[in-house]
């Protein structure tokens, strides 16, 4: 089996059940994975651009053997898909009146496909990470990581974690760190998988939006707080874990709590965390006991969070912005005419100034009191 291209038969192609791209929750037979890439997938956008000017044999599918006289499509299953409908809209268990149209009027209905065949499995995947991981034809973010994973599982297990990271960005082009953050979110999701979300109602596999749980995962905080990061009693801190080969570091409460709070909506449709740009809250409340426990008894987010030391840091960093915006506003106000909305708001300035300044110098002396 070479990189030689050579034309088959539909018939002898099957779809791919180690796909990423398929949720774990379809059934691995041919008919499922059809019906499955046939409803969810824009299908009848590429039976068209088929049916109008004929497969493109520059793009060639990829094959393994399948052992049986087969082939397995390991790159090209969506296109296998809209060719076979082209032959058969019917061979879907539920097909659109959009999809016979194109069907019945289709200039090509292409019977054979031009294949690259090879032997393994192995052989592809690291093309497929060019294409869909690094490459411009990208998919979404969950399938990256379980193709991610499978390459991980060819790499040497002899290796240490950190080694075999490193063995799969190689592979694809990538970096070590971007390999590590994708499995451990896949090892967080198996667990929330595992437990059935929890009973969440409307969260499943295909609903769970993986892009935010890597997101807030990314964050060492938070990662500390689920078991991706865990102690080191050696030097009192938090270290790196492993956990897509070694799950036991995962805190299941945490990782039940951390879903419920991303995922779960209220009655107006709302999360506990809201937007994302809320997750640097988040993460200093999981890292701070007091703001934590007032979060978990059902206070706001945003209560919680001023309960943290990163209040203070948000508070000197909107001194530094008034600091700065007064200080050109200063270098203008000569050349300005007189406007009775602009001096309101300069003596609002002046109030609040005082304000602040005096509540700090009260709690210096409080401080001071207290030593």
């Amino acid at each position: 089996m070479t990189d030689e291209i050579t034309d088959v038969d539909i018939a002898e192609l099957l779809l791919d059940p180690d796909n990423p791209r398929l949720p774990e929750s379809i059934a691995r037979d041919q008919q499922s994975m059809l019906d499955y890439i046939a409803g969810t997938t824009s299908i009848e956008e590429l039976m068209e651009a088929i049916a109008e000017n004929d497969f493109f044999p520059g793009e060639p599918i990829i094959v393994v053997p399948d052992g049986a006289g087969k082939f397995i499509v390991v790159e090209g299953n969506r296109r296998l898909t809209a060719v076979r409908l082209l032959n058969d809209p019917h061979a879907c268990s539920a097909p659109g009146e959009r999809m016979k149209v194109i069907a019945a009027k289709a200039k090509h209905k292409p019977v054979k496909l031009p294949v690259v065949k090879r032997k393994l499995r192995s052989e592809v995947l690291p093309y497929l990470g060019f294409r869909h991981i690094t490459g411009i034809k990208q998919w979404e973010p969950l399938a990256k990581a379980r193709y991610i994973e499978q390459l991980f599982d060819l790499t040497d297990k002899q290796l240490s974690a950190k080694a075999r990271y490193s063995d799969v960005a190689r592979a694809i082009g990538s970096r070590r760190d971007y390999i590590k953050r994708n499995l451990d979110a896949l090892a967080v999701y198996k667990t929330i998988k595992e437990d059935e979300f929890y009973g969440i109602e409307g969260l499943n596999d295909e609903s769970l939006k993986f892009s935010v749980l890597s997101t807030a995962l990314a964050d060492e905080r938070i990662g500390s707080f689920v078991g991706i990061h865990i102690l080191d009693e050696a030097t009192d801190e938090y270290v790196p874990a492993d956990p897509i080969v070694n799950s036991s570091t995962l805190n299941g409460k945490a990782i039940s709590e951390l879903t419920s709070w991303l995922y779960e909506k209220d009655k107006k449709g709302k999360t506990r965390i809201g937007e994302s740009r809320n997750l640097r809250h988040l993460s200093a409340v999981v890292a701070n006991t007091k703001a934590l426990a007032a979060f978990r008894n059902g206070s706001l987010l945003k209560i919680a969070y001023q309960l943290t030391s990163d209040i203070t840091a948000d508070f000197i960093e909107f001194l530094y912005q008034a600091e700065s915006a007064l200080a050109e506003a200063a270098t203008m106000v000569a050349t300005v005419q007189y406007d009775d909305d602009a001096y309101q708001v300069a003596r609002r300035l002046r109030e609040n100034i005082k304000m602040i300044g005096q509540t700090l110098k009260d709690k210096q002396r409080q401080d001071s009191d207290e030593f």
